[in-house]
């Protein structure tokens, strides 16, 4: 096994570990977000998950949806994320690194250790990056995400998973859909609190001139704590 294969396997047993709400937030992160928190807030971490890539696709671009040399587009609704990153004090971090991995339509993941018997979409790229420009601003363009049976936790919600990683911070969470019904069941988004909570929701938006007219946008803002 190489070195590169034992760090993904902790990483997985670490996410598995979570499952059961032993490793959902370090420290006192858990009570921190408990409590009533003043404007503005910093977006609160939430859990890596065992479904972080294991073997990236070379294509790692913003838009999920299609892979080069295939002619099909992903299942699913196109959603269009769009947002910012900045710090507590309301200044834009650019030159942010910006990843962010998800399910398919279907509630599957591109990954070994994903048990869910749902069909893999062999035209979702399911992982994608890029860098936040000089106002902060990142783009993606992905497929809704469906919601999933999970180990231990029960269902979860339609979520992305994303990781920023800055020059003085690094950010590990996940970005919640509104109004969805398994919001409230969800084991990792019940510890979230107040406006911490909202935080991790995004916002829909008017679509975004030219793109697909039934396709969704949503607006997803993240506060890092330096940038």
């Amino acid at each position: 096994m190489s070195r590169e294969d034992k760090r993904l396997s902790r990483r997985e047993m670490l996410g598995m570990a979570a499952g059961a709400g032993a490793l959902t937030f370090c420290g006192d992160a858990a009570s921190l977000l408990a409590q009533a928190p003043a404007t503005p807030v910093f977006t609160p971490s939430i859990i890596l998950g065992p479904f972080y890539p294991q073997i990236k696709l070379s294509e790692q671009d913003a838009d999920l949806t299609s892979l080069a040399g295939r002619q099909q587009r992903a299942e699913g609704k196109v959603v269009y994320l769009k947002g910012r990153i900045t710090n507590l004090k309301g200044e834009p971090v650019s030159g942010a690194k910006v990843s962010i991995w998800q399910a398919n339509t279907h509630g599957k993941y591109r990954h070994n250790s994903d048990m869910n018997t749902a069909p893999l979409d062999p035209n979702f790229q399911g992982f994608g990056m890029q860098t936040t420009d000089a106002e902060g601003r990142y783009r993606f363009k992905t497929i809704k995400p469906g919601p999933y049976p999970a180990p231990v936790v029960g269902m979860r919600a339609p979520h992305v998973h994303f990781e920023v990683e800055a020059k003085h911070d690094r950010l590990i969470t996940q970005m919640f859909f509104p109004n969805e019904p398994l919001n409230d069941q969800d084991h990792f988004l019940q510890f979230v609190k107040g406006l911490y909570r909202e935080a991790v929701i995004a916002k829909p938006v008017p679509p975004i001139v030219g793109i697909e007219p039934e396709a969704l946008t949503f607006a997803w803002d993240i506060v890092l704590i330096s940038g």
